[in-house]
């Protein structure tokens, strides 16, 4: 599944999940979430706003891992985010930010040979 970056305007304070992904992605009964980043496996509470149509997963340790990562590379804000085996494992994609909107039909490009 696609996440973005979430931010308060001026910095980032962690991860937006679409409602239609953590409905089918995480179990309603669960309280925390297992994230590998890297080679570093954290566990970060998810907060009763979780499941009231704010999927967000924030904690001081994948902020400052999303804004070095996101930073020091010049990376994009969209991440995927995929199951590996009892954790979710995160990584930057090089897709738009519009990955996590309706699609996008794209008109293929002329040939500049023409």
């Amino acid at each position: 599944m696609l996440v973005r970056l979430q931010n308060n305007g001026h910095s980032i304070i962690g991860i937006r999940i679409r409602n239609s992904d953590a409905r089918r992605h995480f179990p309603a009964n669960i309280k925390a979430v297992d994230l590998e980043l890297d080679h570093l496996r954290i566990r970060c509470d998810l907060k009763e706003n979780f499941w009231l149509n704010r999927p967000q997963i924030s904690d001081p340790r994948l902020r400052l891992w999303l804004e070095t990562k996101a930073l020091w590379n010049n990376l994009s804000r969209v991440l995927q985010m995929r199951k590996n085996g009892d954790c979710y494992k995160l990584e930057f994609t090089n897709r738009p930010v519009r990955a996590l909107s309706k699609p996008v039909l794209i008109a293929s490009q002329r040939s500049d040979e023409e």
